[in-house]
């Protein structure tokens, strides 16, 4: 959790409050909401792979959303394995982030 806030706030993004969402996934994927300085909710997803970020990697991230009921503004993806390019151009309205 200390390394994600310190990531968010090398890119900028400042949380006053970031909470982890239970998953009912086998997959690495962690998922928290936060509220950022404008009071505006930022949704955070997680992915830890080993391979690239593939389209079919989208579903499961289409999967995840409607479990969160909140108004989010902000999306932000942050991965540790390259992305396809396919991929990248779906997630136009995300915000990528590498650790």
């Amino acid at each position: 959790m200390k390394e994600l806030v310190e990531l968010l706030r090398k890119e900028g993004i400042i949380c006053k409050k970031l909470e982890e969402i239970k998953l009912n996934t086998r997959k690495k994927i962690k998922a928290f909401l936060g509220v950022n300085i404008k009071n505006e909710y930022c949704f955070v997803v997680v992915f830890e792979k080993k391979s690239r970020f593939l389209t079919k990697d989208i579903q499961t991230l289409e999967e995840i959303m409607p479990q969160i009921n909140f108004r989010y503004k902000k999306k932000i993806l942050i991965l540790n394995s390259p992305i396809c390019s396919k991929a990248k151009e779906k997630l136009k309205d995300w915000r990528i982030l590498w650790f």
